[in-house]
C-alpha cells in the first residue's frame, strides 16, 4: 500500500506480486480498489499486479475538477512512471474503467499485450439509449450528461466520450470481453431491459478492436461481474498472462 504524487494529486494504489506482465485493474465511476479484491490477490499469487483509487476517491487526494478520460489516463501514465512499473501491461477495465484502458492502450500500444473488458462502458451508449428512450427520458439523460455535479467522479462525461472516440484505434494484442447474463433490475421509469439490450450489442462491437478477440457472457452475473463470478475473470488473465 503506497501513495505517490503524480503531479496533479497523490494516488493511492496496491501492488501485490513479482514478475511480467504488469496487470493493471481499472474500476468504473466511484469505484475504488477495493473492487478487485476478489481477483487481485489470485493474480499476484502469479506476476504483478496494481490497483488504485483515482483522484477523489478512496484514499487517494482529490485533483482539479471537472475531470475527463484524458486526465485520468495521464495521472495512470504518471503513477506508473513515478512507481517504476514498467511494461508489459495486461489491462483489466470494468465499466467506465474500460474506457480508460482503450484510451491507454490507444496511446500506449506498444506497451501492452492484453485487455479485459468487463461489462465495460462503450463511448456511444448513450447516442444508442437515445434511439429506446422517450422524448421526456432523452431531455434527462443529457441534462445528467452535460452536468459533471452529476456523478461522483465530477467526469465531464461528452468530451470524456469524444476522446475515447477519437482515439479509436485497432490493436494486435489479445482481447476478452465479458458481458452480464443476467438481466437488470426493473426500473419503474427507464427501460432497463431496452437499455441493457443496448449496452450488450455496443459490448459486441468491441470485439472488432482485435483480431485475437472473444466474448464471455457471465450468465450468473449482473454488473459487477468480477464479485458475481470472479473465477471467470482469474481465468481469463492467466489465459492472457499464459499460465
Amino acid at each position: 500500500m503506497s501513495k505517490i504524487n503524480t503531479g496533479s494529486c497523490e494516488l493511492f494504489f496496491l501492488l501485490y506480486g513479482q514478475g511480467s506482465p504488469t496487470v493493471i485493474f481499472e474500476a468504473g465511476i466511484g469505484d475504488t480498489s477495493e473492487v478487485w479484491k476478489q481477483v487481485q490477490p489470485a493474480i499476484a499469487q502469479l506476476t504483478q499486479t496494481i490497483s488504485y483509487d483515482r483522484a477523489g476517491l478512496g484514499q487517494s487526494d482529490p485533483a482539479p475538477k471537472p475531470r475527463t478520460c484524458q486526465n485520468m489516463v495521464d495521472d495512470l501514465s504518471a503513477l506508473l512512471n513515478r512507481a517504476h512499473i514498467s511494461p508489459p501491461y495486461i489491462l483489466v477495465g470494468h465499466s467506465f474503467g474500460g474506457m480508460l484502458v482503450r484510451l491507454f492502450a490507444a496511446q500506449h500500444p506498444k506497451d501492452v499485450t492484453g485487455m479485459v473488458l468487463v461489462d465495460s462502458t462503450h463511448e456511444d451508449r448513450n447516442s444508442g439509449f437515445e434511439k429506446v428512450l422517450s422524448d421526456e427520458l432523452i431531455a434527462r439523460n443529457r441534462a445528467s450528461l452535460l452536468d459533471p455535479s452529476r456523478n461522483s467522479e465530477f467526469i465531464d462525461r461528452i468530451p470524456s466520450e469524444q476522446q475515447v472516440r477519437n482515439a479509436r484505434r485497432k490493436f494486435d494484442f489479445p482481447l476478452i470481453v465479458f458481458t452480464r447474463g443476467l438481466p437488470d433490475v426493473p426500473d419503474k421509469v427507464w427501460p432497463s431491459a431496452e437499455l441493457q439490450r443496448v449496452e450488450t450489442d455496443l459490448q459486441r462491437e468491441f470485439l472488432k478492436l482485435s483480431p485475437i478477440s472473444s466474448l464471455v457472457i457471465a450468465q450468473q452475473s449482473g454488473h459487477y461481474i468480477q464479485h458475481d463470478q470472479p473465477e471467470l475473470i482469474i481465468e481469463a488473465i492467466k489465459k492472457m498472462i499464459g499460465k
